[in-house]
């Protein structure tokens, strides 16, 4: 399962989408599956405007009670079972939505003062989640660690309802997409947006060398743009590159530039130099039939690798991605 922390400041503005038609015209059927008061999820069927206008208010008036409203005020958080899954019934995302807003901290079981929350589901793979961070006991909420505490709670209903397993939150995941990113790939019928592509092409230069100078000369060989960055300090230490693909601009016609860890963690100048330390083997400390005997492992490591891009499970990438380094540095 798979869950997204956003932050804001308008629950009325967020209710009003969760209810509405969406985007394009994707939500069907929104309704309470959860909600921090039983009562709230059988008024709320409907979503009439009226009704939503006193939802927003119930939700608000511990916020109320603050001496400072707190920004962000409103944390939103998307929870989506991965594709295969089944579908759960609304009972079932309700349990989830408690298991979440439980370990989160946010509005424990039992505790009838935590935070004031609503689930909504528009579909049959994902719910919203709506939560106003002030406690009902007149104190602000406590959001530290809200990620990995959220990665938690995904591992335990993963387990408890048979769903797929994600990798666990260690930071190594892969920036998904953003929404302008992935319309401006449809317009121009690309089947991938330019910051993946430019991941793809990276991710080759960087298991097919040992050092930086040579990893930029394939990338430039390859038509891609570098850019490299200097230290403040020692203007002869590089501390960074940037690539941009000439074939994808802005507007104004300037190209658009990704530093290596956001195109993904393991590809951040430091990451690679590691990897690349790590695999200084020698074809003269290995026999031929050694080396051939790693190339199973090396495809093993692709294969795994594209399966994981592929499901948006970037966490387990980085392992199988320094794998496959370090056996091409054997290979060799």
């Amino acid at each position: 399962m798979i869950g997204k922390v956003v932050r804001g400041n308008d629950v009325g503005g967020l209710l009003r989408y969760l209810y509405g038609p969406g985007r394009a015209n994707e939500h069907t059927n929104p309704h309470l599956v959860a909600a921090w008061d039983d009562g709230v999820v059988a008024d709320g069927a409907s979503g009439k405007h009226l009704w939503l206008k006193r939802l927003t208010a119930l939700l608000e008036q511990p916020l109320a009670t603050l001496d400072h409203r707190p920004s962000p005020s409103v944390w939103h958080c998307p929870l989506r079972t991965a594709p295969g899954d089944r579908a759960l019934t609304d009972a079932e995302w309700a349990d989830v939505a408690a298991e979440v807003l439980h370990q989160t901290g946010l509005a424990p079981r039992g505790d009838a003062s935590g935070c004031r929350w609503v689930a909504v589901r528009h579909a049959d793979d994902h719910i919203h989640l709506a939560v106003t961070l002030a406690r009902q006991d007149g104190r602000r909420a406590r959001t530290a660690h809200d990620y990995a505490r959220l990665g938690a709670a995904c591992r335990t209903v993963e387990e408890r309802y048979g769903l797929t397993v994600t990798p666990a939150r260690d930071r190594t995941a892969v920036k998904r997409p953003t929404r302008a990113e992935s319309e401006k790939a449809a317009r121009l019928g690309l089947s991938e947006t330019s910051r993946q592509q430019l991941r793809h092409q990276v991710r080759r230069a960087a298991l097919s060398t040992s050092e930086l100078t040579t990893f930029v000369e394939q990338l430039q060989r390859a038509g891609i743009a570098v850019r490299l960055r200097h230290s403040e300090v020692d203007s002869s230490v590089v501390t960074g590159y940037a690539v941009a693909d000439p074939a994808h601009r802005t507007s104004a016609g300037d190209l658009v530039w990704f530093g290596g860890g956001k195109l993904a963690p393991q590809l951040s100048l430091p990451r690679l130099v590691q990897s690349w330390a790590h695999g200084t083997y020698r074809s003269s400390s290995l026999g031929r039939r050694s080396r051939l005997g790693l190339v199973p492992q090396l495809r093993a490591a692709a294969a795994t690798a594209r399966a994981l891009e592929r499901g948006d499970a970037g966490a387990g990438l980085a392992a199988a991605v320094e794998g496959s380094l370090r056996v091409l540095r054997r290979a060799r």
